[in-house]
């Protein structure tokens, strides 16, 4: 199977993705599911939203205003620390479905050994992951108003 440019079709490149895609992203949604029921119980028992009701607030507020801020903090934690799982399965993917990217390019270059652009595409992903390290730490702040950063 060749490559198909989003350019020259892009129904053809998303019909080309999807199978790689439910294969990457199907690792994770199972424990975040699990985590996301979980959480959302647990917060939906605390008092303060037994209090948002008995002021009379509809079941969608309380849910939306009140209950998913609070329930999405361990699970933004979660979804952040899956994120370098992702990357390294990208490498893998691109392989097996013989996609080009910097996984496969890193594999190629390893397999020849042409260490200076494995060392460059370690340091991209080495970055992309400290990237998404700063922003789950952003969106804390974001989440629970009571996180101050100074």
């Amino acid at each position: 199977m060749e490559f198909i440019s989003f350019f020259k079709d892009p129904l053809g490149n998303l019909g080309m993705m999807i199978i790689p895609a439910l294969v990457l992203g199907t690792g994770q949604t199972g424990g975040t599911m699990r985590m996301t029921r979980t959480m959302m119980l647990e917060v939906l028992r605390q008092d303060y939203i037994r209090t948002a009701w008995s002021k009379g607030l509809s079941e969608r507020i309380v849910v939306i205003r009140h209950a998913i801020k609070n329930a999405f903090i361990p699970i933004v934690t979660m979804v952040g620390g899956g994120i370098p799982m992702l990357i390294g399965g990208s490498v893998i993917i691109e392989q097996i479905f013989n996609l080009p990217g910097m996984g496969r390019l890193m594999l190629d270059s390893l397999f020849a050994r042409d260490y200076p652009i494995v060392s460059a595409i370690n340091l991209i992903f080495a970055t992309l992951v400290i990237a998404t390290n700063l922003l789950v730490d952003l969106t804390y702040g974001w989440l629970d108003p009571r996180i101050h950063y100074q």
